[in-house]
């Protein structure tokens, strides 16, 4: 690793300013190596410095940060040799977790300056325009990624909360679903489509979900009392099958959708649009990521 240029992309606010303390033990800890820090400001500097070290030649690139800061270095990493590390300093967390990679920065920093790495290839997904790597949802999941997204608690805390205000809010959406080997029309509690095992935190819908099948694992739940939409995010929790009248599990690698929404969560951020077609594609090993 000694003999790699490695660029590190920090968001000095993630974990509620942690990123500030990353940089510093960076500094400390890679002391001698051919390194350079890059600390984001603003929304898409991720995306713009990951570009910025694919010029200068970067061997590595390191996202130091949450869920948001990760998907744009991935954005700007996709279907390029170099490979991706990740240092998770946010709340969810949902790739890193999927991959095993240790969830304390000095864990992470330790194990990518001690270990021998090896990288693979993953699949990562695309809605319209937009990248996804973990997973992406439309409804009631989208609904509570909007509360937090207004919450001064964060962590786990917060989106308990914001889930259960959403309760109060939400209502279900007409959606128009369309894939190879499924379709649904009617109003939905949720649509969610998982490249990932995990959405954060270690809660998982899609258990058995891979980043190298070539195939989304899809979750619909069809419009329900909340009493039954309770039963099953308590089936997603312990791994059961309650209220499956109401859940529709299907793995595809291309959804079109029409749907009467206003926003949409992508990896865990909160994403407002105009859009009322969405075109949901899988875009095979098409990410380099560095595990150990």
């Amino acid at each position: 690793m000694k003999d790699k240029k490695i660029h590190f992309i920090v968001n000095p606010i993630s974990g509620k300013g942690l990123g500030k303390k990353v940089k510093n033990r960076i500094e400390e800890l890679f002391a001698d190596y051919d390194k350079e820090i890059k600390v984001t400001r603003k929304k898409d500097d991720g995306y713009k410095f990951a570009l910025q070290s694919i010029k200068e030649g970067a061997d590595l690139i390191v996202s130091c940060g949450g869920d948001g800061t990760l998907n744009e270095v991935a954005t700007a990493l996709l279907n390029k040799e170099i490979p991706l590390a990740i240092v998770p300093i946010g709340s969810g967390n949902g790739l890193a977790r999927h991959l095993h990679i240790p969830l304390t920065y000095e864990e992470a920093l330790q194990s990518l300056k001690t270990s021998q790495h090896t990288s693979k290839k993953i699949d990562c997904g695309k809605i319209n325009n937009i990248y996804f790597f973990s997973n992406a949802g439309i409804g009631f999941d989208a609904h509570t990624v909007k509360e937090y997204a207004h919450q001064k608690k964060r962590q786990l805390a917060g989106y308990v909360k914001s889930a259960i205000v959403s309760v109060f809010k939400y209502k279900p959406i007409q959606i128009d679903m369309h894939s190879e080997t499924k379709n649904f029309k009617g109003k939905a509690m949720m649509l969610n489509i998982s490249n990932s095992n995990c959405l954060g935190y270690g809660f998982s819908i899609s258990p058995k979900a891979s980043l190298q099948d070539g195939k989304f694992d899809v979750n619909l739940i069809a419009e329900c009392s909340w009493g039954a939409f309770g039963l099953i995010g308590m089936g997603y929790l312990f791994n059961t099958n309650f209220g499956s009248k109401k859940k529709i599990f299907f793995k595809s690698n291309q959804l079109e959708i029409e749907f009467d929404g206003k926003y949409l969560q992508i990896d865990g951020e909160y994403i407002p649009t105009n859009a009322k077609k969405l075109t949901v594609s899988l875009l095979p090993q098409s990410l380099k990521v560095l595990i150990a």
